[in-house]
C-alpha cells in the first residue's frame, strides 16, 4: 500500500508488533516508504497475562534506522503524536500508547507539542526522565518529595526515537539524574538516553530503573509498585540516593 502512494496506518498490540520485526526492517524502513504504527498496549498489561506485556517494543524499534517514535502520556497528546507522524513526519512513524485509562495530570501541566517537556523546578539538582504514562508517577513522586525537602525537575520525552538533544541538556543541568522506563532495560530508552547524558560531558550521577526479565501476571498496579516504577517506587528510589534533606 505504502509503496502504492497509500498512507497505512497499522494499529496492533506491541506484544503481537514483535512478530513484525524483520519486516519493519525489510520492508518499510529499507525501501524508505511511509507508514505508521499505533502501538497498542504499550508497557504493563496487567490482566492481560503475560505474554501480552508490551515491554519490548521501545528497545526493538530503537534499533530500525530512520523511525521516530512517539510516546504521549495522555489522550489529547495522543492525538496530537498521531497528527505528527501523520502529517509532519516523512517516512516510518511509530505512536505508542498504554492499555487502561488516563492517569494523574497536573494542572498547571501543558503540552508544547515537542519532542520533550520539561515540568517542575528547572534548577532542582534532581532530575527525572521518563515517558508515556509514568510522567504521571513521576508528578506525584515529585509532590511527595517536596515535602521531605527534595526538588525535581522532570524531563518529559514525548518523542523517544531519536531523542532531542534538548531533553538531554535538559537533564545534563542537574546532579543526579534518575531515568525511569515502563520497557526492557538492554537496549531500551533509558541506555541510549544514560550514553547520550555521558556523550554531553555530564559529570553528576546516573541512575536507570526499567524492566529486567519477564513481567508475571498481575495487575498493573500490583506490577508498576513491585518493579518500583510508581510513584512510591520512585520516591523510594530517590530517597535511597539522596536521603531526605
Amino acid at each position: 500500500l505504502a509503496a502504492g502512494g497509500m498512507l497505512p496506518v497499522f494499529a496492533v498490540y506491541s506484544t503481537f508488533l514483535q512478530r513484525g520485526y524483520d519486516q519493519m526492517i525489510h520492508d518499510v524502513a529499507l525501501q524508505r516508504v511511509k507508514v505508521v504504527l499505533a502501538v497498542d498496549h504499550a508497557g504493563i498489561v496487567g490482566e492481560d497475562g503475560e505474554t501480552h506485556q508490551g515491554i519490548f517494543d521501545a528497545a526493538y524499534l530503537n534499533t530500525i534506522p530512520g523511525v521516530k517514535v512517539f510516546s504521549p502520556s495522555y489522550y489529547d497528546e495522543l492525538q496530537q503524536c498521531l497528527r505528527q507522524a501523520l502529517y509532519h513526519t516523512p517516512g516510518f512513524a511509530a505512536v505508542r500508547y498504554p492499555r487502561g485509562a488516563q492517569l494523574f495530570r497536573p494542572c498547571d501541566f501543558r503540552l508544547s507539542g515537542r519532542p520533550f517537556d520539561l515540568y517542575g523546578g528547572a534548577e532542582a539538582t534532581v532530575a527525572v526522565v521518563t515517558y508515556g504514562r509514568l510522567f504521571s508517577f513521576a508528578c506525584l513522586a515529585r509532590l511527595r518529595l517536596e515535602k521531605r525537602g527534595i526538588s525535581l525537575r522532570i524531563v518529559k520525552l514525548n518523542r523517544i526515537k531519536p531523542v532531542d538533544d534538548g531533553a538531554v541538556r535538559s537533564a545534563a543541568g542537574a546532579e543526579r539524574v534518575f531515568f525511569f522506563e515502563e520497557g526492557i532495560r538492554q537496549g531500551g530508552v533509558g541506555e541510549r538516553f544514560g550514553f547520550l547524558l555521558s556523550q554531553s560531558g555530564f559529570r553528576g550521577r546516573f541512575y536507570l530503573h526499567a524492566i529486567e526479565g519477564f513481567v508475571a501476571h498481575a495487575t498493573m498496579a500490583e506490577s508498576l509498585n513491585g518493579l518500583g516504577l510508581d510513584d512510591a517506587g520512585m520516591e523510594r528510589a530517590i530517597l535511597t540516593e539522596c536521603g531526605a534533606q
